[in-house]
């Protein structure tokens, strides 16, 4: 796993009650597969769009993303993250990055994705609230 930050993905002594950094607690729960942090994190309102290879989109609402995300953890054996940018915007985090999984079902199979993320602050933590994923590949 790929992250560009000094704590390490075994490290969980920095999540506390208020994060400064959403998207690598995020990235920590799907590397653990840890959908209870996943959902705390994950905003009401949240706004997601999934854009495949073939450039068909759909439009998930909380559950729906909640339930994709699900899949995609039971699938993988091995996620690859790299942050290629993060900004704070006022009251926002913005992150982007490139994901590479590895698929269970045939070892030899990775796919790589794009997720843009926003998490905006409410009292004293960040949720998301808007995830683009964007597929590039199936090798």
């Amino acid at each position: 796993m790929k992250m560009t930050h000094p704590y390490s993905s075994d490290d969980s002594s920095f999540i506390k009650e208020k994060t400064i950094m959403p998207y690598f607690e995020f990235l920590i729960a799907v590397k653990k597969k840890d959908m209870e942090t996943i959902g705390m994190l994950v905003g009401d309102d949240v706004y997601s769009s999934l854009i495949r290879v073939d450039g068909t989109r759909d439009v998930l609402k909380r559950e729906e993303l909640l339930k994709h995300i699900q899949l995609k953890l039971d699938e993988t054996l091995n996620w690859d993250f790299d942050i290629v940018y993060k900004e704070d915007v006022q009251d926002r985090i913005i992150a982007l990055m490139e994901v590479n999984r590895e698929l269970i079902e045939d070892g030899n199979k990775k796919e790589r994705v794009i997720w843009f993320l926003t998490f905006q602050q409410a009292a004293d933590k960040y949720k998301l609230v808007r995830f683009f994923s964007e597929y590039l590949d199936i090798k």
